[in-house]
């Protein structure tokens, strides 16, 4: 597609990088509500309902299930007006009542009657034993436990049980709010949605795209590409439910999931927070639709981009030149790496088996963005920019300078592609701004936070989202 008119090519294009997380997934239907609020706000003073709102959805596990349901509802009704009351819908109908523990708080409820300074609060508590309720009987719409657990027939130890979790109920919910295959067209002006898996075998990320990567088809290529060995898993039609459930198949709590003889884990395992894949597939797709030459010519010029101030004018406002738009970026994280240093809960007990399993699970799974290395990407192409305009008022120093970007680069390794420094600096764009909404951990805060899908939880989550995301 190297005849692209550029006139068609945004200036801008804002993402939304959803961070998987299990139940805390309702978080980010909070946040939602939020940013739609505010950036339709920001947009048009609040007095209309179709308007421009996120040009891509990248996901994982819990937060590529949102994004599927948010996407799938734009395509259905062409606005995102009512897309975060279709999301917050979807997590009320997850959600369960408390189950009956009470026979098992017996013990704990005598230590916190003595007052006991160690003994968990009520809260804190009541979200502990519901979720170890969960791990036995399960939660009705999304997941169940599959009795009787699978046997060590390698070793023979008999207390080498798995129990395996069917996630058949959560299938059934997706597919409840949203309708597959999602498959859609930056010409149709439908939002990109991003899912992320990771190929049992492979050991690394693969990336699923509502967005066709040639006329009538899409597909993934990853593996060992420079080698000729290329892993080619093609979906045309759209994304799957098998997609999404292959993004959120937690080795060890679920077997995994099976697309074209390929086994699939939960993509949290390496890409919990998607920027790097958003950032790679956002390049991929605008270098295939601009071409490589136009890209190339492009960067020769110098660049003359008009500052507008808002968003709506950047993406409407025509070019002089043809170059990858570049991102403003919202992630959502709902676990943090660090701990919370204002629970004080923590501060007065010892630092027990459940604090470890906490602490392990989000220093794991919170990989959050690294605002440093972004904007230090940016400056460098800032810089590289201003270096290259210098030549065009010095037809000498412009030859000089044409002359380092004819150069090749060092190759690493003899299958390696061979490059030259335009090469590598064509395809570059700038990450214009980064918001990060961060949920944090209360004092009532438990390891099985991941699945506490009680009606009291849920609820809470969703209001500290949109509140949170109020205050950005």
């Amino acid at each position: 597609m190297s005849n692209l008119n550029k006139y068609s090519i945004p200036q801008v294009q804002r993402a939304l990088v959803l961070q998987g997380g299990g139940a805390l997934g309702a978080y980010q239907a909070g946040v939602f509500k939020c940013l739609y609020e505010k950036i339709r706000e920001s947009q048009i003073g609040g007095n209309e309902k179709n308007v421009p709102l996120f040009d891509i959805i990248a996901g994982t596990s819990i937060g590529a299930i949102n994004g599927a349901i948010l996407v799938s509802y734009f395509v259905e009704n062409k606005t995102w007006h009512g897309a975060s009351e279709k999301l917050e819908e979807f997590w009320k109908y997850l959600s369960t009542p408390t189950p009956n523990i009470s026979e098992a708080l017996k013990q704990w409820k005598k230590e916190y009657e003595k007052g006991n300074p160690l003994i968990a609060s009520e809260e804190s508590a009541r979200r502990y034993y519901s979720v170890k309720e969960f791990s036995k009987s399960g939660v009705e719409k999304v997941f169940k436990p599959i009795y009787p657990p699978k046997q060590d027939n390698r070793f023979c130890d008999s207390q080498n049980q798995w129990l395996v979790y069917d996630n058949q109920p959560l299938r059934k919910s997706i597919e409840k709010f949203a309708k597959f295959p999602i498959a859609t067209s930056f010409d149709d002006g439908e939002p990109r949605l991003l899912i992320v898996s990771v190929d049992s075998t492979e050991g690394t990320t693969v990336t699923f795209d509502s967005y066709e990567s040639d006329p009538g088809k899409r597909e993934t290529k990853y593996g060992e590409s420079h080698l000729g060995k290329s892993i080619i898993m093609q979906y045309n039609e759209g994304i799957s439910i098998k997609h999404l459930i292959a993004s959120s198949s937690i080795p060890e709590v679920y077997a995994f999931e099976e697309i074209d003889e390929r086994k699939f884990w939960d993509g949290g395992l390496l890409s919990n927070t998607p920027i790097k894949e958003l950032v790679d597939s956002h390049q991929r797709f605008w270098e295939k639709r601009i071409g490589s030459k136009n890209l190339e010519s492009s960067f020769r010029v110098k660049v003359r981009r008009k500052k507008m101030d808002d968003y709506s004018s950047k993406s409407q406002e025509p070019q002089e030149i043809q170059r990858i738009p570049d991102l403003e970026i919202y992630v959502v994280n709902l676990l943090d790496p660090r701990e919370n240093n204002g629970n004080t809960v923590r501060e007065a007990v010892a630092y027990d088996f459940e604090w470890i399993k906490e602490r392990s699970i989000d220093i794991k799974l919170g990989n959050r963005c690294d605002a440093k290395t972004n904007r230090l990407y940016t400056d460098y192409v800032n810089l590289i920019e201003k270096l290259i305009s210098l030549g065009d008022r010095d037809e000498l120093l412009k030859e000089k300078i044409n002359r380092i970007l004819e150069e090749y680069t060092p190759r690493r390794f003899t299958t390696e592609e061979i490059k030259r420094n335009v090469d590598i600096l064509k395809n570059s764009f700038k990450i214009t701004k980064i918001i990060q909404i961060q949920r944090k951990d209360d004092n009532n805060s438990i390891s099985g936070k991941l699945t506490d899908f009680t009606n009291e939880t849920i609820d809470r989550l969703i209001q500290e989202g949109y509140q949170d995301a109020m205050s950005k």
